[in-house]
């Protein structure tokens, strides 16, 4: 198969990836131009191993197993992400890659060195050695990938262990480290889709959507990036779950981490019959709401870069803060999930953790049971007593949902259809009235979401401005000053409650009650009034609305809308509401 053949299924969507056992981009620039060297000089390069799976994906689509990365770089070099020898690939070489620049599908360089025609034209012909793989099952090629790196040095330990297996331990520390890094996606993604889930960094800059410095992970130097890409995060993930199921710390070892992992020994198989017993969506819920709160104090009381870091081992440089962070993480998910209990004041809390670490029994290669109970013990008695009794508890309410609502934001990126953002129910003029025509323009939208696919859940969100200009007026006239994550600006909504003169209970009121005014057909109508939730994100709150997915079309007063991207329009067309309606079955 030739480059430019390759390049026609990668525009074409025909290559997908499958995160379930393979990893993010995590090739250097160099790394990459020295394969295009290779390409351009005719040496061979490994073989690319393509799985096919047409009754799952359709017939002429193909999961990468072994050359993903290889891929990437011939594909994101065609398309100008990067240059070799100071000289970028001339897009009038490649009439498909012209015509992907021209329809806005990537942003071409700006550049005024050119790779020579010639050269173009040797990448373009240049022959890869690929194979496609009929297969039955994912765990066929779950064996297959497992076999291709077992001997090679390209995955770290970590990887090598979830990517070896499909369960649902593996699947719950997947699912929730890539909720805790904000690249959280559908299992199978397109190849030119993998950029928005991989990790950057400040020293890479390859403009991938995930900046490793803003992960909690590396904001507060709990692990270093290099940790990061090779997988430790979840490493971590997998030792609290771990922990937990089991009822108690075990030992820390690479010995002990793989034998969770060995499907064949007692401990997997105790994890696993634990995991069935608990509920793996509990537990999912639980590690991510604990995360929020650990973070949203860590966040307002520590903005520094590597803010909990300094703050548990002080001016002893940079070394990750595995150990005291695992007796912190642990020490609340006591409090908050077995006590139901709350932070009530954050900065007595950051206090009483300062210069902790010391304290804490650590080793290099062995950390033994005890020594981490004690740690946990050691922990909580210096902060149980900023911790009380709340209605509603922390856990699954404002600032338990911190992290969901991230993870939203940068989701919306690729499932645009799905989510909706609104900055407020107020105009943004001087007089501040209530927007009254908003109301009805939510209704259609919820509407269209709840058509976009049968089954499939979405989100409206008040309080967060998806236009630079609208966060910029509510500065000026509300004084707030928003917070940016991905493309959206956090403004919240307890600035419009103040502009109005009322509390902020009544202001959701409000919006409840003009909501169920509005003739949604049932029974969606009755569903988004008990999906509704204020998630308390770095100091500011907004208003989440859960739009269930459907079995059958929704309407507002007999008409039908969907979604075309983040646009709500009207479907008039009596074919297309025949076939919105075959959709549903």
């Amino acid at each position: 198969m030739s480059v430019q053949e390759a390049y026609r299924l990668f525009r074409d969507d025909a290559l997908l990836v499958n995160r379930r056992y393979q990893r993010k981009l995590v090739w250097s620039v160099s790394e990459k131009q020295l394969l295009i060297d290779s390409i351009l000089d005719g040496y061979p390069i490994p073989l690319i191993l393509l799985a096919e799976r047409p009754e799952i994906h359709g017939s002429g689509k193909y999961e990468i197993i072994d050359g993903m990365q290889r891929l990437d770089a011939i594909f994101s070099f065609i398309e100008q992400k990067y240059d070799y020898n100071g000289m970028h690939f001339d897009l009038d070489q490649s009439a498909r890659a012209r015509q992907a620049a021209d329809a806005g599908s990537f942003e071409p360089a700006e550049t005024l060195f050119i790779l020579p025609a010639e050269k173009c034209a040797n990448l373009l012909d240049y022959q890869l050695a690929v194979t496609i793989y009929p297969t039955q099952t994912e765990q066929q090629i779950t064996n297959v990938f497992s076999r291709i790196n077992s001997n090679g040095r390209q995955l770290s330990v970590q990887e090598k262990r979830q990517a070896g297996m499909i369960n649902p331990f593996s699947e719950l520390v997947r699912t929730v480290a890539s909720s805790l890094r904000g690249d959280v996606s559908d299992d199978v993604l397109l190849l030119h889709n993998m950029p928005s889930i991989s990790i950057d960094s400040a020293r890479e800059k390859q403009q991938y959507g995930v900046k490793a410095e803003d992960t909690v992970w590396i904001r507060h130097g709990i692990l270093n990036v290099k940790q990061l890409r090779e997988g430790d995060d979840e490493q971590m993930v997998a030792d609290i779950a771990a922990s937990i199921l089991l009822g108690s710390p075990f030992p820390a070892s690479k010995e002990e981490f793989d034998d969770i992992y060995d499907a064949e020994s007692e401990k997997h198989k105790r994890i696993e019959r634990n995991l069935a017993a608990y509920g793996a969506r509990r537990l999912e819920e639980e590690i991510q709401s604990v995360f929020s709160v650990l973070t949203e104090v860590a966040d307002q009381q520590l903005p520094s870069p590597n803010g909990l870091r300094n703050l548990v081992r002080p001016g002893t440089g940079g070394n990750p803060i595995r150990t005291p962070f695992y007796a912190i993480f642990m020490s609340f998910f006591d409090l908050i999930i077995r006590q139901q209990k709350s932070p009530d004041d954050y900065e007595s809390i950051v206090s009483a953790l300062r210069g902790v670490s010391p304290r804490l029994k650590t080793a290099r290669h062995y950390t033994s049971a005890e020594d981490r109970v004690s740690n946990i013990d050691a922990v909580t008695g210096l902060i149980q007593r900023h911790f009380v009794a709340k209605v509603p508890p922390a856990f699954g309410h404002g600032p338990g949902l911190a992290l969901d609502f991230e993870n939203s934001l940068r989701r919306s990126r690729i499932e645009t259809s799905r989510y909706e953002f609104k900055q407020g129910l107020l105009r943004l003029d001087n007089k501040r009235e209530w927007d009254e025509s908003i109301f009805k323009r939510l209704a259609e939208t919820i509407c269209a979401i709840a058509n976009v696919q049968p089954g499939v859940e979405g989100y409206l969100f008040i309080g967060v401005a998806d236009k630079d200009a609208d966060a910029t007026r509510i500065q000026s006239l509300d004084g707030v000053e928003p917070v940016k994550v991905g493309q959206h600006h956090v403004v919240g909504i307890e600035r419009e409650a103040k502009s109005k003169g009322i509390p902020l209970e009544s202001y959701t009121q409000k919006f409840v009650t003009k909501i169920s005014q509005q003739p949604i057909s049932e029974p969606l109508a009755t569903q988004i009034l008990s999906g509704i939730d204020m998630i308390e994100y770095k100091g500011l709150s907004v208003l989440r609305m859960l739009i269930p997915g459907q079995s059958d079309v929704s309407y507002v007063d007999d008409r039908i809308f969907t979604r075309r991207g983040s646009s709500t329009e009207e479907i008039k067309d009596l074919k297309q509401v025949a076939a919105l309606v075959k959709s549903f079955g």
